[in-house]
């Protein structure tokens, strides 16, 4: 098993877990399932071998300006749970961006 690959795993697992939430509380947001599809095969590109270590950045970076007109969109708060602050977005978001630096980091190093 490559070094890698735990986190892999887990930045898949992030992005599948964020679909589901948005199918299972039919709240399907197609700019957030977007930057998960886009993690999803940058991550299966990247895993393979066939990827520039130069163009990680861009994945990753598409993934935050995705998130970033979503919320610019539709604000902090989710007026169909009450108005509360978005705080699984951000807990996703952050855990998929800190986990794909450490990620490229490791890729880099190789």
């Amino acid at each position: 098993m490559n070094k890698s690959t735990p986190l892999v795993i887990t930045i898949s697992l992030i992005q599948i877990f964020d679909i589901l939430i948005h199918a299972g509380t039919n709240q399907i947001e197609i700019i957030r399932i977007l930057s998960n599809v886009i993690i999803l095969l940058w991550l299966a590109i990247s895993a393979s071998g066939k990827l520039n270590l130069k163009f990680s950045l861009v994945p990753l970076a598409f993934y935050l300006f995705l998130n970033i007109i979503f919320l610019a969109q539709n604000g902090l708060t989710n007026p169909q749970q009450g108005g509360e602050l978005r705080i699984i977005l951000f807990v996703l978001v952050i855990s998929t961006v800190l986990f794909s630096g450490v990620y490229i980091k490791k890729q880099c190093q190789r």
